[in-house]
């Protein structure tokens, strides 16, 4: 545009600011007049400390959702709309800090200066934005390291029934990142204050916290910021991953977020569907997990990688939430309440578990090493559920068992213990190999113990090689023979 004299004046963004009163008021809901030409997501101003977001329309009047305390508005009250979407502060200074979804702190920290301000609500990133996903994410876990791996960039789902570890797996994936550039955000969605508690008693102490950005909205925040802080996680995570950066997103759990967006459209009035959620939840998760992937470097060249967390009841994973969030997503690790009262740690089960894209990513050497352990899992599952029924065994049927016993005794793994490839490489060595079938089960549980520290005595620069190479090398598998020759000459002695 020019002035009236011609000279070149620059361009602006011009504010529209527009009036309405509030018409009704039901819990966090309101309905206001006017606001003719607002749009979904946009900020409406309701006084000091109090904000809203623009959630619907019927025909004459808007609904807006509330942010902040609703018991400060009355009706008839003056509001104003603003022509800007909503946005959180982000930045480098929120890492190690807890904030909740709209982005004020809620520890004992100082205030945080932000580095910016992103939309919460935002289109996924186009096809033409992503890169190809081909970097292997380490989870330390070694079931899904082994069976499921995870790519930087990927959407894997963590399912099970309530208390079968699925947080545990999410953490020790953020534990595991200790060192490895990646900045980590934990999300919490209306969980109680005493497992929030848990959870960050554990960032603490395992060192965790440094790179992790906890945004938390608990059982009693707020119905609201319980619907709104997954996006705004994404935000954040958007931030870093614009700046170059690998980011590790868990949200923890996404079954409550459906129950949330549940109770706002109830209030909103909208019509219920099946299970009561309404006709969009489909649409409004998707929305979400879309925002992850691998970004080219005109757009940062970082990557986001969601572990989302359901929810299921009695195992079953056809729910109508769970059967979504699958849908959606690249893969999914299920735990299994039958496996987890057995005593096996974590109770992922094979059979059902999977990752789309993962398995081209895995390092050779742990594909090379574990090849064949899938097959020989279903094979001990289905002989030991046979043995139940009948007492003589064949000769065939014993040495499956015993097979599946040394498997089933490698891949346990004990609660916020991540390990690290090479560990997996000299237990997976010692399985392919067939040296740990014949040992009793506590010789076994006492080699998945001790083999970690004896090959770091006998042989360090073995491991340094392994972990820098991930390729199973004429120089690495003559290193791993000498040494488990010497492990097991050891206990002879």
């Amino acid at each position: 545009m020019s002035s009236l004299a011609g000279s070149p004046v620059p361009l602006f963004k011009i504010k529209v600011e527009e009036k309405g009163r509030i018409k009704d008021i039901k819990e966090i809901i309101v309905r206001i007049d006017g606001l003719p030409t607002c749009l979904n997501g946009q900020i409406v101003e309701m006084g000091p400390d109090v904000k809203g977001i623009i959630m619907g329309y019927d025909k004459s009047d808007v609904l807006a959702l509330v942010l902040g305390d609703p018991g400060k508005l009355r009706m008839g009250k003056e509001v104003s709309g603003v022509s800007e979407p909503f946005r959180i502060p982000v930045g480098d200074g929120y890492l190690g800090r807890m904030i909740t979804a709209l982005g004020a702190r809620c520890d004992r920290g100082e205030d945080v200066e932000p580095d910016d301000y992103y939309p919460v609500f935002r289109d996924s990133p186009p096809i033409t934005w992503r890169a190809p996903v081909d970097e292997f994410l380490p989870s330390g876990t070694k079931i899904i390291d082994v069976m499921v791996p995870l790519a930087k960039g990927q959407r894997q789902l963590i399912l099970g029934d309530r208390m079968t570890g699925k947080t545990v797996i999410a953490l020790d994936a953020i534990i595991n990142q200790k060192g490895r550039d990646m900045v980590c955000i934990y999300c919490c969605i209306g969980k109680s204050v005493s497992a929030l508690e848990k959870v960050m008693a554990t960032l603490h102490d395992r060192g965790a916290l440094e790179y992790t950005v906890v945004m938390v909205a608990t059982d009693n925040a707020p119905v609201g910021e319980q619907f709104i802080v997954p996006y705004a996680a994404a935000a954040m995570g958007e931030y870093f991953a614009a700046s170059g950066r690998d980011v590790l997103t868990v949200l923890d759990d996404l079954t409550k977020h459906a129950w949330a967006y549940r109770q706002l459209s109830l209030l909103l009035e909208r019509p219920p569907g099946r299970e009561a959620y309404p006709g969009d939840i489909f649409y409004v998760q998707t929305q979400l997990m879309e925002r992850a992937g691998r970004f080219n470097e005109e757009h940062g060249g970082g990557s986001i990688t969601f572990l989302g967390i359901a929810e299921t009841l009695q195992g079953d994973l056809t729910g109508y939430i769970p059967s979504n969030l699958a849908s959606m997503c690249d893969g999914q690790v299920c735990l299994s309440s039958a496996i987890f009262a057995e005593g096996f740690r974590p109770a992922i089960d094979f059979g059902l578990s999977l990752s789309i894209i993962g398995g081209r990513v895995q390092p050779r050497i742990l594909k090379q090493l574990s090849g064949r352990l899938r097959a020989e899992y279903a094979q001990y599952t289905e002989v030991a559920s046979l043995s139940k029924l009948q007492s003589g065994l064949s000769g065939e049927a014993e040495r499956v068992l015993n097979r599946g016993q040394a498997i089933m005794s490698v891949l346990q793994q004990g609660q916020n213990r991540p390990v690290g490839l090479a560990e997996e490489v000299l237990l997976l060595f010692a399985l392919s190999r067939d040296m740990l079938t014949s040992l009793a089960d506590d010789e076994r549980a006492a080699f998945r113990r001790d083999i970690p520290a004896f090959a770091q005595k006998a042989d360090p620069g073995l491991l340094k090689r392994i972990e820098a190479g991930g390729e199973m090398t004429a120089d690495i598998e003559a290193g791993l023979g000498k040494l488990m020759a010497a492990y097991f000459s050891s206990l002879k002695q």
